[in-house]
C-alpha cells in the first residue's frame, strides 16, 4: 500500500493532505485511491463526502482497471457494488476472487436489476449466506423469473421451503405473469410460521364448520359491485400476517378490499397508506364500523381526501370516528345532514346535541 494511504488509514495524515488524497489531487495508484476512499466511506470519517465525490467522478474506466488483478481488501470491490451502477464494471466487481459472500449480502439492495442474475448464480456465496437470496426476492427490479429461481434454489438447493410452500409460490409466481393476480403478489416474502406482530391481531370469535363454510363461501364485491374471484379470497386468507402487511402496502384494489376486513391493526393501517388507493376507496373505509380509530385518524389528516365531502361525511357519521374528529366537521355538513344526523341513535349523544344546535342556529339566521 502506498505510504500516504497507510498514514491515513492510521489517520496520521494531516487534514490538507488528506483531502487532497481523497480528491484525487495526489500522484497514488488507483486501487490505493480506491481503499482510502473505502475506508473514509465506512469508517464514517470527517472526509467521506470528499472520498464520496471523488468515487463518483473517477471514469468507469479508471475503477474497471484498479481491480482487474489482485484485489488484497474486499472493501474496494464493496465501495464500487455499493455506490456505482454500471452494469460492465458492477459485473467485473461481483465476479472478482476477492469479493466475500460477507460484502456480496450487503451489495446486492444496491445492485441494478439488470445484474441480479449474478449473485444469484453464485451458489458458493449464498450457500454461507442463505439471506442474499432473501434480498434478491424482495429487490424491487427482481423479476418474476428471478424469484422464481430464488424459490427454486430454495427448494432444492437449501431444502428450507416445504414443498406444499414451493408449489404455492410458484404458481403464484405463473399466475401474475399470466395477469391473473396484481404484480405485488410477486413480492411477497415466504412465509414465517410465528406472525411478527401476533400481539396486534384481535382474536376472532369462535365459529362452527358450517359458519366458516358459509363466510368463506359469501361472495365480496369491489367498489365496483364486481365480485371478487374466490380463488383470490382463499389465497388471502392462507397468507402469513407479514406477508398480508406486504400486500397491504404493495396489493392492488382487490387485495386492499379484503385486507380491509382483517382485524389487524397494521394490516389496515398499511391498506390506508397504499401508494395506489383511490379516493373511492378512502371514502368507502370512512364509513366501515370495522376500521380502527387509527385508519380514521390518517384519513382524517389526509387535506386532499378531506377535501372530498363524502370523506367528510362518512366520518362524521361513522361512530368508530375519534369524537373530537368527527365534531370539527359538523360545520362543514348541509342542513340535511345535520337532520339525519339528529335522528341516528348510533351517534354519540353529544354529536347529535352538537348538530341540532347548528341546525337551530341556520334557522334563525
Amino acid at each position: 500500500m502506498h505510504p500516504l494511504v497507510e498514514r491515513f488509514i492510521a489517520k496520521q495524515l494531516p487534514e490538507p493532505m488528506a483531502m487532497a488524497l481523497l480528491g484525487g489531487s495526489l500522484p497514488v495508484p488507483p486501487q490505493d485511491l480506491l481503499h482510502a476512499i473505502a475506508g473514509a466511506i465506512f469508517s464514517e470519517m470527517q472526509f467521506a463526502s470528499r472520498g464520496l465525490q471523488t468515487l463518483m467522478e473517477m471514469p468507469e474506466s479508471l475503477l474497471s482497471m484498479a481491480i482487474s488483478g489482485e484485489v488484497e481488501d474486499p472493501d474496494i470491490l464493496g465501495v464500487i457494488l455499493v455506490h456505482r451502477k454500471e452494469p460492465a464494471l458492477l459485473e467485473k466487481a461481483l465476479l472478482h476472487e476477492a469479493l466475500t459472500a460477507e460484502w456480496m449480502e450487503q451489495a446486492v439492495p444496491h445492485l441494478p436489476g439488470s445484474v441480479l442474475e449474478i449473485p444469484l448464480n453464485n451458489q458458493v456465496m449464498w450457500l454461507k449466506r442463505p439471506r442474499i437470496l432473501d434480498l434478491i426476492e424482495e429487490h424491487p427490479e427482481g423479476d418474476y423469473n428471478i424469484k422464481r429461481r430464488v424459490n427454486e434454489n430454495r427448494f432444492h438447493v437449501l431444502g428450507t421451503a416445504t414443498k406444499e410452500v414451493f408449489e404455492e409460490r410458484i404458481e403464484i409466481l405463473e399466475d401474475v405473469i399470466a395477469g391473473k393476480l396484481d404484480k405485488a403478489w410477486a413480492e411477497l416474502p415466504m412465509p414465517v410460521e410465528a406472525p411478527v406482530d401476533e400481539e396486534e391481531a384481535e382474536p376472532a370469535p369462535e365459529e362452527d364448520v358450517e359458519a366458516v363454510r358459509e363466510r368463506l363461501l359469501k361472495p365480496i364485491l369491489d367498489l365496483d359491485g364486481k365480485e371478487i374471484p374466490l380463488s383470490l379470497t382463499q389465497r388471502v386468507m392462507r397468507l402469513k400476517t407479514n406477508q398480508k402487511i406486504m400486500l397491504a402496502i404493495k396489493g392492488g384494489k382487490e387485495e386492499r378490499t379484503l385486507l380491509i376486513r382483517e382485524s389487524n391493526r397494521l394490516i389496515q393501517v398499511n391498506v390506508i397508506r397504499n401508494p395506489r388507493i383511490g379516493e373511492g376507496e378512502v371514502a368507502y373505509i370512512s364509513q366501515m364500523r370495522t376500521v380502527k380509530e387509527e385508519v380514521l385518524r390518517i384519513i382524517s389528516m389526509n387535506r386532499e381526501w378531506m377535501k372530498k365531502y363524502a370523506i367528510m361525511r362518512n366520518l362524521a357519521f361513522n361512530p368508530r370516528t375519534p369524537l373530537a374528529i368527527a365534531l370539527n366537521q359538523l360545520k362543514r355538513l348541509i342542513e340535511f345532514d345535520l337532520k339525519l344526523m339528529q335522528r341516528d341513535r348510533n351517534i354519540p349523544e353529544l354529536l347529535r346535541r352538537e348538530a341540532k344546535r347548528l341546525v337551530e342556529g341556520k334557522g334563525k339566521d
